[in-house]
């Protein structure tokens, strides 16, 4: 499978850049957005980052974008100005206070899709939690991070079963890509037999397990909790997965097999 690294536009480092992060919005309409960034374009402004979203029944779709306004010789309000002719609607603009470096003021609740409020987190704060949580609890920190995320998991499978209206494997398939979305880790089905109870899933380059490398022992509690709760709800029986394989211990991949309990 092909994947590709993503950035999220929350926040931007560029040394020694004159940065403005802009937001406007553009009728939903094929072709409206093009016409705004020809704005930046014809003043030489970079784009560096940029999110757009909308759903078919909106009338207008929201634009996040940081610039770089180091090689233009336009200010500020002469784009603003011409951004809103050309869109037909109000743009607000800011400056960061530190040159060369951003964070997004403008966007607040983030939303995974309409209605569904969720967070961003650093990869780096994640792991100083769970390293944490070991240092202060010891080996309960394994059981705690595990029923923290087995709710979480059981909601995630019965709301997405409701939205999506589909059964079974096919169902199982796309709620794990939204660990994949949600930069968790790449999880692939290996075998599914449900009446068997014998589901087996392969998770590569595990955000938890990362923290353990050179671990002797599987380190999946907490990313094990939420998938062992989301095959609980789909299957209406209490189950949990066991680790077999895992990065922190040298496998190339972590590796999970369903029982019941």
């Amino acid at each position: 499978m092909v994947v590709f690294e993503r950035y999220i536009p929350w926040m931007i480092y560029a040394k020694d850049r004159d940065l403005r992060e802009f937001y406007f919005t553009v009728p939903n309409k094929p072709g409206q957005l093009k016409k705004a960034l020809e704005v930046f374009a014809k003043y030489n402004i970079n784009i560096l980052n940029i999110s757009a979203h909308a759903m078919p029944e909106w009338d207008r779709a929201p634009i996040f974008t940081f610039v770089d306004f180091t090689d233009t010789d336009a200010s500020v309000e002469e784009v603003k100005r011409e951004l809103e002719q050309t869109t037909q609607g109000e743009v607000y603009v800011k400056t960061s206070p530190v040159r060369g470096f951003m964070m997004d003021e403008f966007a607040f609740p983030l939303y995974a899709f309409p209605g569904v409020r969720s967070i961003v987190m650093l990869e780096l704060d994640f792991q100083e939690m769970i390293k944490g949580l070991y240092e202060k609890l010891g080996k309960n920190a394994a059981v705690f991070l595990y029923y923290l995320a087995y709710s979480g998991g059981k909601f995630i499978g019965e709301y997405l079963s409701e939205k999506l209206g589909l059964k079974g494997r096919e169902l199982l398939i796309e709620i794990l890509k939204t660990y994949q979305a949600g930069g968790w880790g790449r999880v692939e089905l290996l075998t599914y037999d449900p009446d068997e109870l014998k589901i087996t899933l392969r998770l590569h380059d595990s955000i938890e397990c990362r923290i353990f490398e050179g671990s002797k022992e599987c380190t999946s509690h907490f990313i094990r909790g939420h998938l062992s709760g989301l095959l609980s709800g789909l299957l209406g029986v209490n189950v949990r997965f066991m680790e077999s394989k895992c990065i922190a211990k040298g496998d190339p991949y972590c590796e999970f097999y369903l029982e019941k309990v």
